[in-house]
């Protein structure tokens, strides 16, 4: 899924992309590949999911432009590493070798039992779930850099939304008004936060709702505030849809 948010001095994308593969270490995984861009900053994110849950085990996170660094994530049962690596200027090594500049354990707070540990991109994953859940709510946890949150998603209602997307390829165009449900997101700090907030999907952080269409529940638009922006939304520009891996988030 492709994404893109223009405004008159800059244009945001995202795309997302999630495949079931086995792992040499962790056996069967979700694949989670997350590319966004506003601007000269880049960042490519891949993420190792359990099937069905989702709940995070690995995570790595490359950025470039104003500054460039990779961050790698390993989720354990009682806490997760977090290390952070930069580039050596007088060696040219791909991004997995460059010389570690910190590395820390971090504690995970208090979560309530059985919850599930996931990534802020994958709450796109989970959101189609909502509809199907008695109540039409799931909560679960996300990680960003240092902090967590406790998101509740739930449906909010429906409405008409205008759409202009591409499906497998550029091959058919979707155009014209659809019918979306709104899925909303409550977001709680968890914890003791640290520094400043960092929830943010596809660079929404606050008042995020997600408008999935009614019938493919494919997210068609996300909605919420932006830093220095203010209200704003993200459209979904292509798809390519294929079957999805055989068990559902969350």
């Amino acid at each position: 899924m492709s994404f893109e948010r223009q405004s008159a001095w800059v244009t945001a994308r995202s795309k997302l992309s999630i495949a079931a593969r086995n792992d040499d270490q962790l056996g069967a995984v979700w694949v989670l590949q997350v590319e966004e861009s506003i601007a000269e900053n880049r960042a490519q994110e891949m993420q190792l999911l359990t099937p069905g849950s989702g709940f995070l085990l690995q995570r790595s996170r490359l950025t470039s432009g104003k500054n460039t660094r990779l961050k790698e994530y390993r989720y354990a049962a009682e806490q997760l590493v977090r290390i952070r690596r930069e580039p050596d200027s007088s060696r040219d090594l791909p991004s997995a070798q460059w010389p570690v500049s910190s590395s820390r354990d971090i504690a995970y707070p208090a979560l309530e039992e059985g919850a599930v540990l996931t990534s802020m991109p994958a709450l796109l994953l989970a959101a189609g779930s909502v509809v199907e859940t008695p109540g039409h709510a799931v909560t679960v946890y996300v990680h960003g850099d240092f902090n967590f949150y406790r998101v509740r998603l739930s449906v909010v209602g429906k409405e008409q939304v205008e759409v202009d997307y591409s499906l497998v390829g550029g091959l058919q165009r979707m155009q014209g008004e659809r019918t979306a449900i709104v899925v909303g997101l409550q977001v709680d700090p968890v914890g003791t936060p640290r520094g400043d907030p960092e929830f943010s999907l596809l660079g929404l952080g606050d008042q995020v709702s997600i408008l999935l269409d009614e019938q493919s529940r494919l997210p068609l638009q996300v909605r919420g505030r932006a830093l220095r922006i203010g209200e704003t939304y993200i459209n979904l520009v292509a798809a390519d849809i294929r079957p999805p891996p055989r068990e559902q988030l969350p």
